[in-house]
């Protein structure tokens, strides 16, 4: 209240001379607002003079930082300008402070930003492996660290005690981990997945019944999109206790399948077949040629197996289905050309009838030794 009766107080004793001061601090304020632009394109050029690209020197990081710094700096000398009660300066000076920490954490923000800051340079120059998956999570880590620090100043500022606040962010962090361990363990997980790296965003895994591209990678969770173009989220402990497969790094995909002809299947058109195939498969571009490998294989109890072995280049899946569908249809074609149908498991079940004349005569003895 008194801060308040002291406001109004001091605009009903204006003189002319503080009408002067204020139209200077409203000169200063202006004037600052005009060369913030400047000023904060001149220093980042100091450090970029290579740079030509003006709108490259606008989106870094510290541009829209430095701008408001300059403003607020010269806000901050009109107001000492125009000189307030030792009371509102203080407030003044708290408000400047905190606006300070504030723009500082929004460059150091700015800075850690994986799309423009330092973590996109060290991405670029392949220093945090070039994937987006580390970009990303090392970005999040520096920014909630930011974001801690910019909480930790505000408080001092206000003249909070912190050193009673860390201790008891000490405790009451240890009851949330005991309370949270499932959590903990995801988090744990999450980190274990950055630092080994088993999969990165964009490759197709598979871990237990879910199969997928990966769409992010978080600190507790992996999301992944299936083959029916639905979001599967996944807690990060799963794949440190399930085996992964991460099809992506696949070099080469396998192809094999195992033809069953009947087996009255002559010799001559099995070996028109086999070269039949061996031909449409030479004339794949997919396939590798010096995988190829088709074979006469086995004659089974109802069938004569032929064995058609070969590798691709195409690791996505859905590609890899299309190229399966194409190599079938072919064999097909071929098997119809020769007239050959696939052979079927099947059982011959023998019946043995009895002749009626001879049940008759067993009949009539066995009455005969009754009597």
């Amino acid at each position: 209240m008194d801060t308040i009766n002291g406001i109004i107080d001091f605009f009903r004793n204006i003189t002319q001379n503080q009408i002067i001061d204020y139209g200077i601090a409203l000169a200063i304020i202006f004037v600052f607002f005009i060369i913030s632009r400047f000023l904060s394109y001149l220093i980042i050029k100091m450090f970029k003079f290579r740079e030509k690209d003006k709108e490259v020197i606008k989106s870094n990081a510290f541009y829209k930082p430095l701008k408001s710094l300059f403003i607020i700096i010269g806000v901050y000398i009109a107001v000492m300008i125009i000189k307030l009660p030792q009371n509102i300066m203080d407030i003044c000076t708290k408000i400047f402070k905190i606006i300070l920490i504030l723009i500082a954490s929004n460059a150091a923000v700015n800075f850690v930003d994986p799309k423009k800051g330092i973590v996109k340079k060290l991405r670029d120059e392949d220093k945090i492996d070039g994937n987006k998956t580390m970009a990303s999570f090392t970005s999040r880590v520096l920014r909630v660290i930011i974001y801690i620090i910019t909480v930790f100043l505000i408080l001092y500022v206000f003249g909070i005690d912190l050193s009673g606040l860390v201790t008891s962010l000490g405790v009451v962090s240890a009851v949330v981990v005991l309370a949270a361990q499932d959590i903990a363990k995801d988090i744990m997980s999450g980190i274990s997945i950055i630092s080994d790296k088993p999969f990165l965003v964009g490759d197709w895994i598979a871990v237990g019944v879910n199969e997928g591209e990966v769409l992010e990678i978080s600190f507790r969770s992996t999301k992944i999109k299936t083959s029916d173009n639905s979001i599967v989220t996944i807690q990060n402990s799963i794949f440190t206790t399930n085996n992964v497969i991460n099809w992506s790094r696949l070099k080469q995909r396998r192809f094999l399948l195992n033809l069953k002809l009947p087996l009255e299947t002559n010799s001559d058109k099995i070996d028109r077949i086999i070269n039949r195939i061996k031909f449409v498969l030479h004339n794949n571009e997919d396939v590798d040629q010096k995988t190829i490998q088709v074979h006469f294989d086995t004659i089974g109890l109802d069938n004569i197996n032929i064995n058609i072995y070969l590798y691709t280049d195409i690791i996505a899946y859905t590609e890899f289905l299309s190229f399966k569908e194409k190599v079938n249809r072919d064999i097909l074609k071929v098997l119809e050309s020769e007239e050959i149908k696939m052979a079927y498991p099947g059982q011959n079940v023998y019946v043995h009838h009895v002749d009626d004349s001879e049940n008759k005569k067993e009949n009539i003895i066995q009455e005969n030794n009754n009597n």
